[in-house]
């Protein structure tokens, strides 16, 4: 390294040159305090822009959520014009239908919902006394050396005082103003769902124009394989999710139990994500069923048992296909890490992300290394 202190061009300054590279590589410094303000100026936007998708994360949690409800769509899009259909009429018919299952869910399946939910409430506390005189309840007491009910009562003296009624009045105070605008967000979903539905290939054209046209065709056929992956495994998943929740609610009706409908809601959305959902529903059914009778839980858990192996060996490929080629290491790490980041939400969306970042590692990152048979000069 050999240091020159007058080079043409940069009066005043020092210039360090390294003649250890095959080429020389000078190195001029710059103006201190005008690249620290641009960096503090550029620190403080990233700064902002970041509240601001902070501030902004319901809203995109919405146009994400349908966006895939759209994409979800493309399969009954495509299949109807495999069928002749022009691609206008398609959209239409998938639009109305879509728009009529929606009625339909919140003229039949919310009022059950309710008046079961209301049912099961005003249920429970026969319920406890039913279970409390059970002759299992007591030689399960008697065998522990303490009683449940005591330590019930116990609680219930301790945690609802008048404080902590406040509290919980504030709280539903919020859960209110959470329904409102959880019934605000879910027509903003609809109406976008509609419209990407409406509008999808002009939005792909859109996006492609944006690449340089010698790169155009292969992004062009990526995204539509990522689109094609990620629709099918959105309606694949819906699809899944509407059986299992059928099957548990004739398991329920069977049963006797009067929330059947309650329970097959909630199976359907916990089996929205995906390998662990059935797990988790077998637990909480087996404890809805438990409440029943210990026969009852019994059946449900053999019964629903059954069904998981019969969903994970015959239901899911027949529906899912090969399209969505996903490990199922990556499955299960995918649906953790989305639910640690956006609980719920975040293990919906995790499998179509992760499918369509194989389908660019595969289509994409792996034929470039391929090419790459010479080391660079």
């Amino acid at each position: 390294m050999s240091m020159d202190s007058r080079v043409p061009g940069h009066r005043g300054k020092r210039t360090f040159t390294f003649r250890s590279f095959p080429k020389s590589l000078t190195v001029v410094p710059g103006q201190p305090f005008a690249t620290g303000f641009v960096m503090a100026a550029g620190a403080l936007l990233a700064v902002g822009l970041a509240m601001v998708v902070v501030s902004m994360s319901s809203v995109l949690m919405s146009i994400t959520l349908a966006l895939f409800l759209a994409l979800g769509m493309t399969p009954a899009v495509n299949a109807l014009k495999g069928r002749g259909m022009p691609h206008g009429w398609s959209v239409l018919t998938v639009i109305a239908a879509f728009v009529l299952l929606m009625v339909g869910v919140a003229a039949l399946v919310v009022p059950a919902i309710v008046r079961q939910f209301t049912e099961f409430l005003a249920s429970i506390p026969q319920e406890i006394d039913a279970i409390q005189a059970s002759s299992w309840y007591t030689e399960l007491s008697e065998s522990m050396g303490f009683s449940a009910s005591e330590q019930l009562l116990a609680a219930f003296e301790t945690y609802f005082t008048a404080e902590n009624l406040l509290m919980l009045s504030g709280g539903v105070l919020h859960v209110g103003i959470g329904i409102v605008n959880g019934i605000s967000s879910a027509f903003l979903v609809i109406v976008l769902t509609l419209y990407f539905v409406s509008t999808l290939d002009p939005m792909k054209k859109a996006v492609a124009r944006l690449v340089p046209a010698y790169r155009r065709e292969k992004f062009s056929e990526t995204l539509n394989s990522i689109v094609f992956a990620v629709g099918k495994s959105v309606a694949g998943a819906v699809t899944l999710s509407a059986i299992n929740a059928s099957v548990v609610l004739v398991i329920f009706l069977l049963l006797g139990s009067q929330v059947a409908v309650l329970f097959a809601l909630v199976a359907f959305l916990i089996t929205l994500i995906p390998m662990i959902g059935s797990v988790l529903f077998l637990c909480i059914g087996t404890l809805g069923a438990l409440l029943m009778s210990p026969t009852a839980a019994l059946i449900f858990l053999v019964v629903y048992f059954i069904y998981v192996q019969l969903e994970a060996y015959q239901v899911t490929p027949r529906i899912m296909g090969k399209a969505v080629n996903v490990p199922g290491v990556l499955v299960i790490i995918a649906a953790m890490t989305g639910a640690a980041l956006l609980g719920l939400f975040g293990a919906l969306l995790a499998i179509p992300i992760t499918a369509s970042i194989l389908i660019i590692v595969r289509e994409i990152v792996i034929p470039k290394r391929d090419a790459q048979t010479e080391p660079p000069t």
